[in-house]
């Protein structure tokens, strides 16, 4: 299948990569208002109206702490509404792209993470994004796992950070978590791709590199120019879900598959920045 003849629909599309896939032009999208996927007969409708030949599910609980308080609705998106989609999906010969994370691995001593990995989830979120996955796949769905994602001027930790600095807040940042920041304007096109044709099973897809949070927005600030004013502090000291300390994720499989290889974090983040493919307005973020 081209890609011009492939009928793209993104579920989540008001999220952070949501948003990102829509930018590209080439999908259709329906945000949560107009399609919560943990209603069952309102997937199918939408299944047989729209018919497309692929979906990429976007949408998700992404709140790693409000998973903690809110365990119920939280598998309910991220597992059991995954569930029914993928069957939905399989039924009518969709191909379904499933977005995962980072989360459901935690191997400190590993340098990169490979899809060969047994998942070992330690929080609320992170098991119910293992589910999910799991549900996927047995309905022989792709699952892509990410990793930081960010894009400047919309939501998330990065632009919190850069906003506060922005405004003569002295910010508190991790220096010994590490991870791949990867900006969604980078994935957006990758996820297209995906979902045009190729095989299906897990896969990784993150940027090149590894940073720590002290780092990134060190990074982040240099490029908006916004004075850094920063304190360090570890994981440790901050409450909340556990949160993997190291996940960098090695995406070879994916450019084995389709070719594709996101660049080093640095020199993505200056192309996120400076392309001019930024939401809101404000100095920073």
């Amino acid at each position: 299948m081209g890609s011009l003849q492939v009928r793209i629909l993104v579920t989540g599309s008001g999220g952070l990569v949501g948003s990102a896939l829509m930018r590209t032009g080439s999908v259709q999208g329906l945000d949560r208002a107009a399609l919560d996927i943990t209603d069952v007969d309102a997937v199918s409708r939408v299944l047989d109206e729209l018919r497309p030949d692929a979906v990429i599910n976007a949408a998700a609980q992404a709140g790693v702490d409000r998973a903690e308080t809110e365990p119920e609705w939280t598998r309910s998106v991220n597992t059991t509404a995954v569930g029914t989609l993928a069957s939905r999906c399989a039924e009518r010969g969709i191909r379904l792209v499933h977005l995962s994370t980072d989360y459901v691995l935690d191997y400190p001593a590993c340098e990169r993470l490979g899809e060969t990995l047994e998942p070992n989830p330690k929080s609320t979120y992170a098991r119910t994004k293992h589910e999910g996955e799991q549900r996927a796949l047995a309905h022989s769905a792709v699952v892509v796992r990410l990793q930081w994602v960010f894009h400047p001027g919309a939501g998330g930790f990065f632009n919190y950070a850069l906003k506060q600095m922005a405004q003569g807040a002295v910010v508190r940042l991790v220096t010994d978590q590490v991870g791949c920041p990867t900006p969604a304007a980078w994935l957006a096109p990758a996820l297209v791709q995906i979902a045009t044709t190729g095989p299906t099973g897990l896969f990784h897809l993150a940027t090149q590199g590894e940073a720590t949070a002290w780092e990134w927005i060190e990074a982040g600030a240099r490029e908006l120019g916004v004075s850094f004013v920063a304190e360090p502090a570890h994981r440790s000291d901050f409450d909340g879900a556990h949160r993997p300390a190291r996940s960098c994720l090695d995406s070879a499989k994916v450019e084995a598959a389709w070719g594709i290889r996101l660049p080093d974090w640095r020199s993505a983040l200056q192309t996120a920045v400076h392309s001019g493919d930024r939401l809101g307005a404000g100095v920073a973020p």
